[in-house]
Order: structure tokens, then C-alpha cells, then sequence
């Protein structure tokens, strides 16, 4: 992500911004039409961020990004999530071993240091990175 610095000030007027991405998926292809229908019944889309079906060399799911938004714990969008991302989380416990879902969650902050990671048995696909960047 490269600032632009007037961008930033006017960010930092009108509140605390992150960017938040969370991955719901399976490594097993044939698990993918249950946690589908487990989405389509428990994730809507109504009050949450919209989901993006995703697919990789081994992974199969979805994956919800917010960009540039106001991530505070006491608000309703906020709550829903924590809510159904507190649900996801108890299925996971049920099931049996080698065909348990996966989760992943990282939120960034704009303060260097703040950065928030939740990873369920994951494959670790999330990952933050930093750089220095000269725009001359």
C-alpha cells in the first residue's frame, strides 16, 4: 500500500482506519459444497462485507476484505462478524480430524506496530509484509 500523504491527514480527521481480510475455506474440494451451504445459511451478506469465492492450488472458499474502514469493536458490523466468525469457530471444534474448515483473519492498523492475526488450523495463506517505498 503506498500513502498518499494527503489522503492519510484526511483519514486521520475522521477516524482510526484498517484494513481487515478473513478467509473461510476447506483444503479438501469435496468439502466445499457444505461449507458453501453453511455460508449461504449464515453469512449475510445483508450486514456483513460481501464474500468473494476463492480458489487456489489447495484451497477452496471465500474471503471477505475491507479496505480503509473503521474496524471498532462496539460496532454493529463489527459484532455481526465477531458473532458468526464465534460460530464458524464452534463447527470447527465438531468436526472430525483431516476435515476441519479453516479460517484466517489479520487486521491492519495504520500504527506500525498494530496488527491483529487469528489463524484456526490454517495453511497460513494471510500474510502482512512491509516495505519502504520512495516515490521521487
Amino acid at each position: 500500500m503506498t500513502w498518499d500523504l494527503t489522503n492519510y491527514e484526511r483519514m486521520d480527521a475522521m477516524g482510526y482506519r484498517s484494513d481487515v481480510h478473513a478467509l473461510f475455506y476447506t483444503t479438501l474440494k469435496d468439502d466445499l459444497p457444505v461449507l458453501k451451504l453453511y455460508m449461504d445459511e449464515n453469512y449475510s451478506e445483508d450486514f456483513l462485507p460481501e464474500l468473494k469465492y476463492v480458489e487456489g492450488k489447495h484451497l477452496w472458499g471465500y474471503e471477505m476484505v475491507c479496505e480503509n474502514v473503521k474496524w471498532y469493536e462496539d460496532y454493529e458490523d463489527v459484532k455481526a462478524f465477531t458473532a458468526f466468525k464465534t460460530k464458524y469457530h464452534a463447527l470447527l471444534d465438531e468436526q472430525e480430524d483431516g476435515k476441519k474448515w479453516k479460517f484466517e483473519f489479520v487486521r491492519v492498523g495504520e500504527d506500525n506496530d498494530d496488527i491483529e492475526r487469528e489463524q484456526n488450523d490454517s495453511s497460513y495463506v494471510l500474510s502482512v509484509s512491509t516495505r519502504i517505498e520512495a516515490d521521487y
